[in-house]
């Protein structure tokens, strides 16, 4: 029987070292920011900008938000296809800019411009392109979906399993200040922000809450189960979960 687990985890409990664990025990392709990388092929850019700009999208912020933001203040785009009524009616200012900044030629201007809002256009379609994604390798099977919000695209799919890791706010602290070597403060400061952009992410392209207990199968608290006792109840539960399915 095909496995398939989404796991959402907080930063600094420790939820990324348990998912690879559980993925090395059961054989499952471990797929997190693969995730972006396939969507990015999906949109037809298969390159590190475009997944960097996904990531950007995934805080509501970042480079290619302010891209889309600089063209909405463009006039429309004109629907007849001609080269000259788009160099005339659209694009004079930034592709004066890159051929004063960059040397480019006004054709190479033009591309450049044209290229960035193609991929505004494709980073706008940020949430089908992830939902398709996730269907995609969830078909295929045998896979551990880390974030990215599995937990609400594949919601009711027989056979998945959704988990939550979690872990006491001081507990994650300190995992933070181990790992990276940060003082208090600005550990405190990383996991606050982190934790508003994971649920302003699931709210505002899923419109779930991100940490709603209907979403998971399964919440495991590191504050109180160690990383392999944690690893072995997700086991045990898709085991349970793949004896349950039909045939």
């Amino acid at each position: 029987m095909s496995i398939i687990i989404t796991v959402s985890r907080q930063l600094g409990s420790r939820g990324s070292y348990i998912a690879t664990a559980v993925a090395k025990q059961l054989g499952l392709r471990y797929l997190d920011r693969a995730i972006l990388q396939r969507a990015a092929e999906l949109a037809g850019f298969p390159d590190e900008t475009m997944v960097t700009a996904f990531e950007d999208k995934e805080k509501v912020t970042g480079l290619m938000a302010q891209l889309v933001t600089a063209l909405d203040r463009l006039p429309p785009i004109p629907t007849i296809p001609s080269a000259s009524l788009r160099e005339s009616y659209a694009y004079d200012e930034i592709v004066g800019l890159l051929m004063t900044q960059e040397g480019l030629s006004r054709d190479e201007a033009l591309q450049r411009v044209q290229q960035s809002e193609r991929r505004a256009e494709a980073a706008a379609n940020y949430p089908e392109l992830i939902r398709q994604v996730l269907l995609e390798y969830a078909q295929a099977g045998d896979v551990m979906l880390v974030g990215r919000g599995g937990q609400v695209v594949l919601q009711g799919l027989p056979g998945v399993l959704h988990v939550q890791i979690v872990a006491p706010k001081d507990r994650r602290i300190h995992t933070l200040m181990e790992r990276l070597g940060l003082d208090v403060k600005e550990a405190e400061r990383r996991i606050q922000q982190n934790d508003r952009e994971r649920g302003r992410y699931i709210k505002h392209f899923f419109g779930r809450d991100w940490h709603d207990p209907d979403l998971y199968d399964l919440v495991i608290n590191t504050g109180a189960l160690s990383l392999d006792l944690a690893a072995h109840l997700i086991c045990e539960a898709v085991h349970h979960t793949v004896n349950q399915l039909p045939g």
